[in-house]
C-alpha cells in the first residue's frame, strides 16, 4: 500500500477542494508512491512526532494541523517548521495534512464535538453549498436545557479545559449550543442568527469578546482543546477502512499551552 492509496481514502471523505483558501493539505512531503509501513496520527507535526513515527516503524505522519502554511524560500533548521520537515524528509516519513477540509465536511471535526456534548439534531452553522454537503461549525440541541453553571462544567469536564475563557449572556438556560474547532470567532454572527444561545470554540480575541455584547454564552475552550479528539477520529476512520494494516495513535502530546 502506498501513501497515495492512504490519500485518496482519505479525500474521499475530506476533500481537499473543500478546505479553506488559505490552508494548505494534502501530502506537503513526501513520494505519493512510497510503501507504507505504517501510519502514525497526530494533531500536529512535531520534532518529536516525527521521531516517535521512526521509533515505531511508521513513514506516513497524518496530522490535522499543516507544519506550514504560508510559502517558504528556505529550509534550514533556523525554526521548528525546517527542523521538522529535515528530520521527516531525512528520515523518509511522509507528512501528510488532513486540517479545515476535515473540519467541513459533515462527520468531520465539529461533529465529533457536538458528540462530546451530547447535541442532536446537528446542522452545518454556516453551510458552504446548495445541498449543505460543506459547511463551517455546526449547530445542534442538548437533549434539556440546563443552568449556565451547569453547561459550563460540563464543557469543561468533555474537553479536560484548564479553564474556559467566557462572556456571559442575561439567558438562564442553555439549549441550543453552535460549535467550532479552532479559531472560531467568525462566525459568532452566524451562532446569533441561528438562535443559539451559546457557542463552543477557541482563540477569541479580547475585541472579539466585546463584540459580543452579551448576546449568548460565548466560550472559548482552547484551540487545541478544542480539536484534541481528531486524532481518533482519523484513527477510527482509516482503522475501518484497512483493518489489517498498522494506524497508530500518536502519543506524544503537542498542546504548547500549560495553565497555572
Amino acid at each position: 500500500m502506498t501513501i497515495r492509496d492512504i490519500a485518496k481514502v482519505l479525500e474521499a471523505w475530506a476533500p481537499p477542494a473543500s478546505a479553506e483558501s488559505y490552508d494548505n493539505v494534502g501530502l506537503l512531503a513526501g513520494d505519493p508512491d512510497q510503501e507504507v509501513t505504517g501510519v502514525l496520527i497526530n494533531l500536529d507535526a512535531t520534532e518529536a512526532v516525527v521521531e516517535e513515527a521512526v521509533q515505531k516503524g511508521c513513514n506516513l505522519l497524518i496530522a490535522h494541523h499543516p507544519i506550514w502554511f504560508g510559502s517558504r524560500k528556505r529550509l534550514t533548521p533556523e525554526d521548528y517548521v525546517g527542523r521538522t520537515l529535515l528530520r521527516a524528509v531525512r528520515a523518509g516519513v511522509g507528512l501528510y495534512a488532513i486540517h479545515t477540509n476535515l473540519d467541513n465536511v459533515r462527520t468531520g471535526v465539529n461533529q465529533r464535538i457536538c458528540e462530546r456534548l451530547g447535541l442532536t439534531d446537528t446542522r452545518f452553522l454556516h453551510p458552504k453549498d446548495a445541498e449543505a454537503m460543506y459547511g463551517s461549525g455546526m449547530i445542534g440541541r442538548l437533549p434539556a436545557p440546563m443552568t449556565k453553571e451547569a453547561f459550563l462544567d460540563l464543557v469543561k469536564g468533555a474537553f479536560y479545559c484548564g479553564s474556559i475563557r467566557y462572556a456571559d449572556a442575561p439567558t438562564e438556560t442553555i439549549q441550543t449550543v453552535a460549535v467550532c474547532g479552532g479559531s472560531g470567532s467568525f462566525l459568532i454572527p452566524a451562532a446569533l442568527q441561528q438562535g443559539a444561545d451559546a457557542f463552543v470554540t477557541a482563540d477569541i480575541t479580547y475585541h472579539k469578546f466585546f463584540d459580543n455584547e452579551d448576546r449568548l454564552l460565548l466560550l472559548d475552550i482552547g484551540h487545541y482543546e478544542s480539536e484534541q479528539f481528531t486524532s481518533a477520529l482519523i484513527h477510527a476512520f482509516l482503522s475501518e477502512k484497512f483493518p489489517n494494516f498498522a494506524v497508530r495513535l500518536s502519543e506524544t502530546h503537542t498542546n504548547p499551552v500549560r495553565y497555572h
